[in-house]
């Protein structure tokens, strides 16, 4: 497959991607069912922010929310503030960072292929390998390894945290690197880099902390050799930019004690600004929880045995796997039913006595349950309530 040009870069780019959407409608809408015949190979296991997906053989871009089907020759792009990861069908899985453009490769000699167009991700190989391509380099990681690859100016940064990779830049022969080693790769070849003198401990990498009013404070170590005028950075984008704190390294731990909502990055530096530690991102996403919409509160519903109820609610940005849970009580103590759901509605055949019932719904992932809803009361009944009785004759004599 060929790999992305300029123009592409500057599609997944465009902050609304409006103009590129209306200009290939025709396109995208003719050619989709096309494009879903290539193989499925992995799932938007996580997501924040408007993270967008580009089927293969389309120019239209749509969002992809956690759940999201991914295939061969499929894109991701990830736009500022968001992120995501993708788990594929043999274990590979990649944590995109914001700003990153991937393509889904065809698997080359059966090892599962993908191309960096721009940005950087933390990742593990799968049962078979990974083969990564990027305008700068290639690497290959061995099954199950762990490293973090990353585009920087001309250069691709390749660090291993677990395992072994061949890095190889645009010309020369290829470098084995293992766990606990850097390198670079450019056009002229590959050089080491220095081991970082600088451990992060806490929180782990692409920490997830919810919050229900305001995000808690959060607290961030690290060990290692911190030399005098060392500090914290603290920034809102991977690169820095945008410093938003700094604070002393030398304690080995600081709090943050008013987090932004979203996507946040550190490191340790020294006194001239050059990194000691590699960069981390913890994530404070608000934990909402989703709007019933049917039944609504106080509905009666006929429903003989074995028939479905309909039920349904409002979608939550970036979410679509909720848990369905119903109850004979307002606590939910015991619950009747529990249903995990793709999307916001869902036709359930549960059998309910006829009674009063409370239902409520609220996300569901790896890491839990989100908030639950404020729970809707209805009631159900199996037989229909007869009529009321119409009078023949509707004159009332009254003897004085």
């Amino acid at each position: 497959m060929a790999l992305f040009g300029e123009r592409d870069l500057v599609v997944a780019g465009a902050s609304s991607l409006v103009a590129a959407a209306a200009l290939s409608a025709a396109l995208f809408w003719g050619s989709t069912s096309d494009a879903r015949t290539t193989p499925l190979v992995a799932a938007v296991a996580q997501s924040s922010g408007e993270v967008k997906l580009r089927p293969a053989q389309t120019l239209g871009w749509t969002g992809a929310n956690r759940g999201a089907d991914v295939f061969d020759g499929d894109a991701i792009f990830i736009p500022p503030g968001a992120e995501a990861t993708i788990r594929f069908l043999d274990g590979t899985e990649l944590s995109l960072d914001e700003r990153s453009l991937v393509v889904i490769e065809k698997p080359r000699s059966g090892v599962r292929s993908v191309t960096l167009r721009q940005g950087s991700f933390s990742g593990r190989a799968g049962s078979e390998g990974l083969t990564l391509t990027t305008p700068n380099g290639s690497a290959t990681l061995e099954a199950q390894t762990e490293a973090r690859v990353e585009l920087t100016g001309k250069e691709l940064e390749v660090s291993v945290k677990k395992g072994t990779a061949q890095v190889k830049g645009s010309s020369g022969s290829a470098r084995s690197v293992t766990g606990g080693q850097r390198v670079s790769a450019a056009q002229n070849g590959t050089n080491e880099l220095a081991a970082w003198t600088v451990e992060l401990t806490a929180p782990e990498a692409q920490a997830r902390f919810a919050y229900r009013s305001e995000p808690a404070p959060v607290t961030l170590s690290w060990q290692g050799d911190v030399p005098k005028g060392a500090r914290v950075q603290i920034a809102r984008d991977r690169l820095f930019a945008f410093l938003t704190k700094e604070i002393p390294a030398l304690n080995g731990t600081a709090t943050v004690k008013e987090p932004a909502r979203g996507v946040t990055w550190w490191r340790v530096v020294d006194v001239d600004g050059n990194p000691l530690s590699e960069a981390r991102r913890f994530t404070c996403s608000e934990d909402v929880a989703p709007v019933l919409m049917f039944p609504r509160n106080g509905d009666v519903l006929l429903v003989p045995p074995g028939s479905e109820i309909a039920f349904s609610w409002t979608p939550l940005a970036g979410q679509s796997r909720y848990r369905l849970e119903i109850s004979p009580s307002q606590g939910f103590e015991p619950v009747t039913a529990t249903e995990e759901v793709q999307g916001s509605s869902v036709r359930l055949k549960v059998s309910l006595n006829e009674a009063t019932w409370y239902w409520r719904v609220r996300t569901s992932d790896e890491s839990g349950a989100g908030a639950p809803s404020s729970p809707m009361r209805f009631r159900v009944i199996h037989k229909g309530i007869p009529e009321a009785p119409e009078l023949l004759n509707p004159e009332i004599e009254v003897t004085p």
